[in-house]
């Protein structure tokens, strides 16, 4: 059994799902390509197809309730506020329509959808980048760098950013849930939050600089600083030829929609 477990680290990075193995590099490319394709176009039929990608790419990765939670809280508040503020400014343009009226306000067509291109191409940027940050590990991304040329040094300074502002959040919920143990509310409205989360602040920071102090002489300790080849723990698996083809697509979706919004322009001039 202990050889076993000592063996796997030779072994590439697995998780059993073909999103989840894909190269963090080729995940990021397509996320990437896909998510600016939808600011330049700028129309809610794209912005909604990526949406319904990415949602499917959550399902197959098993990650739905968590990530429909978190794109509903970007997708409400966006439609609506958008939405309100269009029709306030050009609800008097000429030649809009009426659609339809809530609560006596009259809502027009020009305006509603101008209002869901911003909102839908946002959502679909935010779609996509979502089931990526959501499936792939930082470790993976900055070994995958590391592995393109990127110094040691660059990537753990990203790698270690982005992990004490998770440490943080968990000091937070750790430091909230011992105040709540002693008696202390912190479940109401925003201002009760708000005086159970202000005093925390200073444990979480004092918490976070012991914490980059101790994660500095432990590197010391393994010659992180030696300018010599450095050995991995984690072995990413050889880029197979499909995901060079994905990756061709969306570079080539990002690519048509630069000349589609050129020609869109030349042909308005």
């Amino acid at each position: 059994m202990d050889r076993e477990f000592a063996y796997s680290y030779n072994d590439y990075v697995k998780y059993g799902n073909g999103y989840k193995d894909m190269n963090p590099i080729s995940k990021l490319t397509i996320s990437v390509c896909l998510g600016i394709a939808s600011c330049i176009v700028h129309r809610w039929q794209f912005g909604v197809a990526l949406c319904i990608i990415g949602t499917l790419a959550a399902i197959y990765t098993r990650i739905f309730k968590k990530y429909i939670k978190s794109l509903l809280v970007i997708a409400v508040p966006l439609l609506l506020l958008t939405s309100c503020i269009r029709q306030l400014q050009y609800a008097h343009l000429e030649g809009n329509q009426p659609i339809f009226k809530i609560l006596g306000w009259q809502w027009y067509d020009q305006p509603f959808i101008a209002s869901m291109d911003i909102a839908w191409y946002i959502i679909g940027f935010s779609s996509v980048l979502l089931v990526y940050f959501m499936n792939t590990e930082m470790k993976d991304l900055m070994l995958a760098l590391e592995n393109r040329g990127v110094t040691h040094v660059a990537s753990y300074i990203m790698l270690s950013s982005i992990q004490s502002i998770i440490d943080m959040k968990k000091s937070a919920d750790t430091i909230l849930e011992s105040q709540k143990a002693r008696g202390i509310e912190t479940d109401g409205n925003i201002i009760v939050r708000m005086k159970a989360f202000f005093p925390t602040l200073g444990p979480i920071l004092l918490s976070a600089m012991s914490g980059t102090e101790e994660k500095a002489i432990a590197m010391d300790a393994r010659a992180f600083s030696h300018e010599g080849g450095h050995t991995y723990l984690r072995v990413l698996r050889p880029i197979p030829w499909w995901e060079y083809i994905l990756d061709a697509i969306a570079i080539l979706v990002l690519v048509g929609s630069i000349v589609y919004q050129v020609m869109k322009t030349v042909g308005a001039l």
